[in-house]
C-alpha cells in the first residue's frame, strides 16, 4: 500500500492533536479539581449539578434573609426588656407611695419618677436600629412611630394594622415577621384583666364631695355566666342607699345605649371588703361611699367592658394620681383607688408585653432551628454535588501518565514518519 506524504502528515497531526487534547483537559481537571468541564462531559450530571447549585444558591438567599431579621428582632426583645425593667420600678414606686406615711410632697418627688420612666418609655419607643429605620414605626420605618403634644399625649403615627410589619421568607413556604409594630406593643393593651373595669362616679358629678369609697379589685369570676347573653357587652351601675338604716347597695344593667335593663340585683346590705358579685363578675370595695340625702344621689360605682389604653395613658395616670393632693377622706380615697388601678393596669401591661416577648422569642427560635436546617442541607447538598463533580486524583493522575506517554509516542512517530522518504537512499 502506498502512503502519500500528505496522508502521513495528516494522520500523525491528528494523531498528536488527539492526544495533545486529551491531555490538555486532564491537565484543567487536575487544576480545577472538577470532573465535569463541561455538559457534554456528562449531560445528566451536568443537569443535577445545576439544579444542586440552584438549590444552593436558594438556601444561602434564605439565610442572608435571616442573617438580616436575628439582629433586629433582638434589639426588639432587649427593648421590651428594658420597659418591662421599668415598669417594675413604676410598680415600686406605686405600693411606696400608697403608704399613709408619704407626705404630698414626697408623693410629687415618686410622680417626677413615673414621668421621667414615661420619657424613657417613649424614647425606647423612638429607637433605631443601626442602619438609621426605627424599629416599632412597622412599614413606616423611616418616620418617628410616636409623637408627644404640648398637653404630653402621647400618640402614635407609624403603621399598624394588617401589613404593618415587614416579613421576610426563610423558606419558600414560610415568612418571619421582622419586628411589631409599636400601637401593639405600646398602646393597645387591654386594662385591668383585659374584660372588665370599674370606675367611681362622684355625686352630682362632683358637686359634692363623695365618700371614701375605693375600688380594690374588679374582675371575671364566672367566666361562662359572663360570657352568656350581653353580660359582657353590658353596664352596671351599683349604687347606695340608707333608707332602711343601714348601708345597702343594688345593681342596675344598662345596654351599651345607656338605657336600663332594670334592677339586676336588689337591695342588699354592704360589708366593706365583701364581694358585689352579678352577671359572672366581681367587684370588691373598701370604704363608705356617700350616700343619698334627699338633694344629691349616692356615689355610683360603674362596671364597664374593659378597653385598651395606652401604656403612656397608664403612666400619666399614675403620675397625676401622685401629684394630686390628699387633704382629704375623698381625696385619699381617689388615691388608693387609682393605685389599684394602676397596679392592674401595670401588670396587665407586663403580660401584655411578656407575650409580645414571647412571639418575638419564638420567631427567633424559628430563625435558630432554620439556620441549623439551612447549613445541615447546604452540607448535604455540597456532598452530593462533591460527588457528582470532584474529581477522583488518582484515577487522573494516573491517566495523565498514559496520555503523556501517548503524546510523546505520537511526537516520536510523527518525526520518524517523516524521515520516510526515497530521497533519503539516494
Amino acid at each position: 500500500m502506498r502512503l502519500s506524504t500528505e496522508q502521513m502528515f495528516r494522520t500523525g497531526s491528528e494523531a498528536m492533536q488527539r492526544a495533545q487534547s486529551g491531555l490538555n483537559r486532564t491537565l484543567t481537571q487536575l487544576s480545577t479539581g472538577k470532573r465535569i468541564l463541561t455538559p457534554s462531559d456528562d449531560p445528566t450530571g451536568a443537569t443535577q449539578s445545576a439544579r444542586f447549585r440552584d438549590t444552593i444558591r436558594s438556601i444561602e438567599q434564605y439565610q442572608r434573609n435571616t442573617d438580616l431579621a436575628e439582629p433586629r428582632l433582638q434589639q426588639e426583645e432587649w427593648a421590651i426588656a428594658g420597659v418591662s425593667d421599668q415598669l417594675q420600678r413604676v410598680r415600686e414606686l406605686m405600693i411606696q407611695g400608697a403608704n399613709d406615711s408619704q407626705s404630698n410632697e414626697t408623693r410629687r418627688i415618686i410622680a417626677r419618677e413615673i414621668r421621667e420612666i414615661h420619657d424613657s418609655i417613649f424614647d425606647i419607643g423612638n429607637t433605631k436600629e443601626p442602619n438609621g429605620e426605627y424599629l416599632f414605626a412597622g412599614t413606616k420605618s423611616l418616620a418617628e412611630p410616636f409623637k408627644i403634644d404640648a398637653d404630653g399625649v402621647v400618640s402614635y403615627v407609624g403603621a399598624e394594622g394588617e401589613g404593618s410589619v415587614r416579613e421576610i421568607a426563610i423558606t419558600p413556604n414560610r415568612k418571619v415577621a421582622i419586628s411589631d409594630n409599636g400601637a401593639n406593643v405600646f398602646m393597645t393593651i387591654p386594662e385591668n384583666d383585659g374584660r372588665v373595669s370599674a370606675d367611681i362616679t362622684r355625686a352630682n358629678n362632683g358637686a359634692v364631695p363623695r365618700g371614701s369609697l375605693v375600688i380594690k379589685s374588679t374582675e371575671v369570676s364566672d367566666l361562662n355566666l359572663y360570657l352568656s347573653g350581653e353580660n359582657d357587652t353590658d353596664f352596671f351601675d351599683i349604687s347606695f342607699d340608707n333608707s332602711a338604716g343601714s348601708t345597702q347597695y343594688q345593681v342596675e344593667r344598662f345596654g351599651p345605649d345607656g338605657i336600663s335593663k332594670g334592677i339586676e340585683v336588689g337591695l342588699t346590705d354592704y360589708s366593706p371588703g365583701s364581694p358585689i358579685e352579678f352577671a359572672g363578675r366581681t367587684v370588691v370595695l373598701s370604704g363608705q361611699p356617700r350616700l343619698p340625702d334627699g338633694v344629691h344621689p349616692s356615689d355610683i360605682v360603674s362596671s364597664r367592658p374593659a378597653q385598651s389604653v395606652s401604656l403612656f395613658q397608664s403612666l400619666n395616670a399614675i403620675a397625676t394620681a401622685f401629684e394630686t393632693p390628699t387633704d382629704s377622706t375623698s381625696s385619699r380615697a381617689d388615691l388608693a383607688t387609682a393605685v389599684n388601678r394602676g397596679i392592674s393596669d401595670i401588670d396587665a401591661t407586663l403580660n401584655h408585653l411578656s407575650e409580645v416577648r414571647a412571639t418575638v422569642g419564638a420567631r427567633l427560635q424559628v430563625i435558630d432551628n432554620q439556620t441549623e436546617l439551612n447549613e445541615g442541607r447546604k452540607i448535604d447538598l455540597r456532598s452530593t454535588l462533591s460527588e457528582l463533580e470532584d474529581l477522583d486524583y488518582a484515577e487522573a493522575v494516573t491517566r495523565f501518565k498514559f496520555q503523556q506517554v501517548a503524546l510523546e509516542a505520537a511526537q516520536q512517530t510523527y518525526a520518524q514518519a517523516n524521515q520516510l522518504s526515497l530521497f533519503n537512499f539516494i
